[in-house]
């Protein structure tokens, strides 16, 4: 209704609703916004169901055309990703027990599983101390976390059931087994948290976004290791219950039929591929640098715009055009979004006289001129086509829609607010030149295909008058500049004269003097006005000064103190990513500066943000890297077994490129976050793998046995451990609780290269670390000879 009215609470939003006159000026307006801003305390999806109720009791006492729609609901969008999170978390719990009790006796698999309750309250508690919330991104971080909160566990609880079936006593087997395993699996646990620990140190917008996953990762891990080596060996003892046979021996599941044909396939294998070391190792890495050779061509998009639920429609008529007029130019508009199919359609709201982002938009542009449409789409698993489709569609439409000078088709980007796909800043001082510049940049940007709603924002405001001082004049005539200017405005605006007071009155009465309307629409009347000097003479206006028209501006943008025009543009993915656009603008503009002195030229937007994203997250890479190496060597007491070990990780990648090109999915920022993730996690196989190889030498098997041995001993524990991790994310990659586009990528990638990764694991880890111990050999002889020498 054009007011704006601000309550403390919402039982105050309850009395002003029951308010007959509320209700009046509803029924006698087109549309009324209700918008709530929640301070500090108090939960906001409450908050607003509370308020929901209190609508709709409004409803009631006015007639049924009245419609209601929460369409900037933020609270609404939330909670269905949160819906979807927890949907598919709990799924994925479900898949991770159904896991442990196939694999393994039914007491330890509970026993086992009992460990996720504990870590996730664990985590939750500390959460909360940390001041920390339950958001999308904290609760992916839990999700990501889900598999390995057990894999910990598995080990350990798989190694002390094997004593408890070779018939240990129960306690000691607890014992025993857990001392065997803590070493190894220490290794494991820190190795995961080295690898997600560097991503707390990413800069920029998007190093922020994502903070809260590396913290809930090391947390749930933290809490996860404490359980595997304090509770679970205690509970193992206490409650695990063995059935012997008439022999007295153990039926275990490794005896099962199905299982035994699986380790028998394995042996065999295992045995050929480390017969045959030095043809299946350079095959391997043949693989590896193909793969990365196919990556290098692969589609690079920061945050792909599936799973994005509302987009802008922007349209400009010329400038100076009343409001009223406006308002009838973008019924068109709303008559092309009605067409849209009601399984596409949500609702969607008009905005005429400005363009806002949302409520809070810091950037919001006023003038009467302007119009917007915010299209509010239905859940994406509901329609056949995305928002960018169903954008274009109505781009294609829009061509026939007169009277507008343009009409844009804006979209919010599906991550952090990176800005837009290009975003040229041209810094200067003159808006004349600033303005010649980015008529250049746009010029080159709008016929390459892909490019999209190219525009620059120096946007000259409505025609103004501007009388400007000759001072000399004005000096001579003992006149300065404000006192001119005060003469102006109060013959136009009006200037206080006197005040009366009626003898009742409470308040004084100004008279304003100015001219008459008439007089004050005419440019002819600066000629007439008079400017009081100190001496009490009236000196002529156009004596001491010139009245000129000119444009306006409606507002200047500054950028490191400098005046700044910022030239635009969103891309049409299928044709062209912002990345090959803006390196084909950096290229061909790589000497604008030189040809314009005292000019420069920044690439910000999503340029900007993807490389200071990519150079972190390199720099995360890197540190992980060097982490999970000095972890493996402290291990191993070995320089030279954790790059065996460490060979795991590029072998996942391998799982990773293909996932994607099985999926038609571009890599994105998210993917490549999961790609830094799974470092940690695809070596924990191979460490408790190399680990057993190890102690089995040292206990006097040979080289060649120790291999095979540590194989078979390994197996179910490492295809365990995988299968929980890979299904703890399943539902989130597939959607089998509901998709979220945004976070599929770093599910995806992770579930893809740990099944690769364990894949090869156990069969070419095997047959590096025979080579490498051939090297050692042959060096070792070759030494001796020299001794003997």
């Amino acid at each position: 209704v054009g007011n704006y009215l601000r309550v403390k609470d919402v039982a105050q939003v309850k009395r002003t609703f029951e308010d007959e006159d509320v209700i009046n000026k509803t029924l006698g307006t087109r549309a009324i916004n209700l918008v709530v801003i929640k301070k500090e305390s108090g939960d906001a999806i409450d908050i607003v169901q509370d308020i929901k109720g209190i609508v709709e009791d409004f409803r009631k006492g006015v007639p049924s055309e009245l419609k209601i729609s929460y369409v900037m609901d933020l609270s609404f969008y939330i909670q269905r990703r949160l819906d979807v999170l927890r949907n598919n978390g709990w799924i994925g719990v479900s898949l991770v027990v159904i896991s442990l009790l196939i694999f393994l006796n039914r007491y330890v698999a509970v026993l086992t599983a009992f460990g996720l309750p504990i870590a996730f309250f664990t985590t939750f508690a500390i959460m909360n101390y940390l001041g920390m919330s339950i958001n999308l991104i904290s609760m992916f971080g839990l999700i990501i976390v889900l598999g390995m909160l057990v894999d910990d566990g598995i080990i350990v609880s798989e190694n002390i059931y094997r004593y408890i079936e070779k018939g240990m006593g129960r306690r000691e087997a607890a014992i025993v087994g857990t001392q065997e395993v803590m070493k190894p699996v220490t290794a494991t646990i820190l190795t995961t948290m080295a690898a997600f620990s560097p991503l707390l140190f990413m800069t920029g917008i998007i190093g922020k976004f994502i903070r809260g996953i590396p913290i809930v990762v090391i947390i749930a891990l933290t809490a996860s290791l404490l359980e595997a080596f304090v509770i679970l060996p205690s509970h193992l003892s206490d409650f695990v219950r063995v059935k012997r046979g008439k022999s007295g021996r153990v039926r275990s599941k490794k005896e099962s039929p199905w299982f035994q044909k699986l380790l028998n396939s394995y042996t065999r294998l295992l045995r050929g591929a480390v017969k045959r070391r030095y043809l299946v190792i350079p095959c391997l890495f043949i693989l590896l640098i193909s793969f990365v050779f196919i990556a290098k061509n692969m589609t690079y998009i920061p945050f792909p715009s599936t799973g994005i639920e509302f987009f802008f429609v922007r349209g400009e008529v010329p400038q100076g055009t009343p409001l009223e007029e406006t308002n009838e130019l973008v019924e068109q508009l709303e008559l092309l979004v009605k067409e849209l199919p009601p399984e596409e359609l949500d609702t969607f709201v008009t905005l005429v006289g400005m363009f806002q982002e949302d409520v809070l938009d810091p950037y919001v542009r006023r003038d009467s001129h302007l119009a917007q449409i915010t299209v509010y789409l239905t859940p994406p698993r509901q329609r056949k086509r995305d928002a960018f489709e169903i954008k274009e569609s109505l781009r294609e439409k829009a061509n026939n829609v007169q009277g507008f000078e343009n009409i844009y088709f804006d979209m919010p980007e599906a991550g952090p607010p990176v800005g837009k796909a290009v975003a040229v800043r041209i810094r200067g001082e003159e808006y004349n030149t600033l303005e010649e510049i980015a008529v250049q940049f746009r010029d080159f940007m709008k016929p390459v295909e892909g490019a999209l709603d190219v525009q620059h924002d120096y946007r000259p405001g409505e025609d103004q008058i501007r009388v400007v001082v000759d001072e000399a004049k004005a000096s001579r005539a003992y006149l300065s500049i404000g006192e001119i200017a005060a003469t102006v405005r109060n013959a136009f605006e009006g200037g206080v004269a006197t005040s009366i007071k009626q003898v009742k009155a409470e308040e004084e009465i100004n008279v304003i003097v100015r001219f008459p309307l008439s007089e004050r629409r005419t440019l002819e009347t600066f000629q007439e006005i008079l400017i009081p000097n100190r001496f009490d003479n009236l000196i002529p206006l156009k004596e001491v000064g010139m009245v000129e028209k000119g444009k306006g501006m409606t507002v200047i943008n500054h950028l490191d103190g400098k005046r700044v025009v910022t030239v635009s543009a969103s891309v049409d993915t299928s044709k062209i990513t912002s990345m090959k656009l803006n390196q084909m603008v950096t290229k061909h503009f790589e000497d604008i500066e030189s040809k314009y002195p005292g000019y420069t030229v920044r690439y910000g937007g999503e340029q900007e943000e993807t490389r200071k994203s990519m150079k972190s997250l390199l720099r995360a890479f890197v540190l992980a890297f060097f982490l999970i190496f000095m972890i493996l060597a402290t291990n191993f007491n070995s320089l030279h077994q954790p790059l065996v070990v460490m060979l795991a990780i590029p072998f996942g990648l391998i799982g990773v490129i293909i996932a994607f090109l099985l999926h038609g999915e571009p890599l994105s920022f998210m993917a490549l976050f999961g790609v830094v993730g799974l470092c940690g996690v695809v070596v924990n196989d191979s460490i408790v793998l190399v680990d057993f190889i190890n102690k089995l030498r040292k206990k006097g098997v040979d080289r060649r046995h120790s291999i095979i041995e540590a194989g078979q001993l390994r197996l179910r524990p490492v295809i365990l451990t995988t299968l929980t991790t890979v299904l703890g994310l399943a539902p989130v990659a597939y959607g089998l609780g509901g998709g979220d586009p945004f976070l599929q990528p770093s599910a995806l990638a992770i579930c893809w290269g740990l099944i690769f990764a364990t894949a090869l694991t156990l069969i070419v880890i095997p047959c590096i670390y025979a080579a490498i111990d051939d090297l050692a050999i042959f060096l070792s002889r070759g030494r001796k000879r020299k001794r003997e020498l």
